[in-house]
């Protein structure tokens, strides 16, 4: 078939790789006290660095703070995301500590920016061999050499959600979605790092060559409905977009759904995340001239920044811990008539037990819960607007208790807890258990199961078979390496 190449001069405006690197590199040595510069990654062919900076304060601890992300350039020739990532980069930086809007949203968030997801397709629009190049370079016939007509995945379509559903099955095609789900490295960086963090919002920045431009795009609308949060992520959406200027400063960028669930990025951080993701299409081309850049730049930043102060707008948030020992509990938070059991559900993270749900003002109903623990509903819990509700510290009451050996995930499950008068002790893997031990809070051996079955009774008694009092003792699990790990067991009468 015919193949035509599309060139375009690139002003020197644009940053090229080895500028954006030199950059961020730089502002994380001069600034290391607010940006941390990580590689995330590596391309999937030419194995370039995939950046990602975190703006914050007490930049190596971590702290209970919203978590907001930036991404730019899965396409390689949407080269305008890159110029507004790191024109808010240097803007946070610049204004920390004289600008006191500035500076609270850094001293109360961690923002994060990966500002050039597809590194080794932005070098062929880059370099002027395709300014069209939307790909990255996977050798899709494995012939050793870059092929133009026929290389390349389009990052946008590749991640683990509805991949089926979307792009295309032709390596030739420009919306190739790869031979499988998460196949690009690129694709699995930013998945590994949007599961390790708990986005609040992302927004991802595109530029349309031939379609609508200077428009927003938000999870999701299918011929069977919407998102269950397809009113709260529209609001953000829309006035998100009542800020963004267009280009001919006549207007502002609309709003739109999405339509249908495919492997694009948005719908995988919404669907499987529960972040609202935003598909924001800059501009009304991919390339602008040079002198346009800083202008876009400044118009779209104060739309991206609207994220930053919305964190702590309507909605709910509140720690969830265990009733016993305080600890911070992965729990999952419903919202009554805004759930859809099909997705993954939506946790509190597990360094502190925080959730955090937008909402707009009214009331709702929510239910707290986690195996093993007892429930908690609160009934018409008013979100009001401009305040996020904050439903505190939460304690979950344990009906089972567990405990389990991280470097083997062997589990013990014990319930009920607290008990009258017996508790089930489960194994799930009792080969590798010696002993399972009670012992009383000042350290006396209460009884003892050596070589234990899967199953054990323990009646509350002790070695000599007498009931023991009310109180708290403590269960301990012992493997052959004779590690140890406790868990609290209480008896009540």
């Amino acid at each position: 078939m015919a193949f035509i190449i599309f060139i375009i001069s690139i002003d020197p405006r644009y940053h090229t790789f080895n500028e954006v690197a030199y950059e961020l590199d730089s502002i994380a040595e001069h600034y290391s006290t607010i940006a941390l510069l990580d590689t995330i990654g590596y391309s999937t062919s030419d194995s370039l660095p995939i950046f990602a900076l975190k703006i914050t304060d007490n930049i190596n601890s971590k702290e209970d703070e919203p978590q907001i992300l930036y991404i730019a350039c899965h396409h390689a020739e949407e080269i305008l995301g890159i110029e507004l990532c790191m024109y808010m980069i240097n803007d946070l930086i610049a204004n920390y500590m004289i600008d006191s809007t500035k500076t609270y949203w850094i001293n109360n968030s961690e923002i994060w920016f990966v500002p050039l997801l597809n590194p080794e397709g932005h070098g062929i629009v880059m370099q002027e061999i395709d300014t069209t190049w939307r790909k990255n370079k996977k050798d899709n016939n494995n012939n050793g050499q870059f092929d133009l007509d026929y290389d390349g995945v389009d990052l946008n379509r590749n991640y683990d959600f509805h991949w089926h559903d979307g792009g295309s099955t032709d390596p030739s095609s420009e919306y190739y979605r790869g031979p499988a789900p998460v196949s690009e490295n690129e694709v699995k960086a930013l998945q590994d790092l949007c599961l390790q963090k708990d986005f609040i919002f992302c927004n991802t920045y595109h530029s349309a060559r031939t379609g609508l431009g200077e428009v927003i795009y938000y999870p999701w609308r299918t011929s069977s409905g919407f998102s269950p949060d397809f009113l709260f992520i529209r609001d953000v959406s829309a006035n998100m977009a009542r800020l963004i200027i267009n280009d001919q400063g006549n207007g502002h960028y609309l709003t739109l759904p999405g339509v249908n669930v495919d492997g694009r990025a948005r719908n995988w951080l919404y669907g499987v995340r529960g972040t609202y993701t935003f598909c924001v299409e800059i501009s009304t081309t991919c390339i602008q001239p040079g002198w346009m850049v800083d202008d876009i730049c400044a118009r779209n930043a104060v739309g991206a920044y609207y994220l930053l102060d919305r964190v702590k707008g309507s909605g709910i948030t509140g720690c969830i811990r265990d009733d016993l020992t305080g600890e911070p509990l992965i729990a999952e938070v419903i919202v009554e008539n805004y759930y859809d059991p099909y997705l993954p559900p939506r946790l509190s993270n597990a360094d502190f037990g925080r959730f955090t749900r937008i909402l707009t003002p009214g009331f709702y109903d929510i239910e707290i819960r986690k195996k093993g623990y007892a429930s908690i509903y609160y009934q018409n819990v008013e979100v009001q607007d401009d305040i996020m509700t904050d439903l505190s510290n939460i304690s979950l009451k344990r009906t089972t208790g567990s405990l389990i050996f991280d470097d083997r995930q062997d589990e013990i499950l014990f319930y009920p807890n607290p008990t009258k008068n017996s508790v089930t002790i489960c194994l799930t893997n009792p080969l590798n258990i010696t002993s399972v031990k009670i012992y009383n809070t000042i350290g006396r051996l209460i009884e003892a199961f050596d070589d234990p079955q899967n199953e054990i009774i323990w009646q509350c008694t002790d070695k000599n078979n007498r009931k023991i009092p009310n109180g708290v003792y403590w269960l301990i699990g012992e493997t052959k390496e004779k590690s140890l790990l406790m868990e609290k067991v209480i008896i009540v009468n």
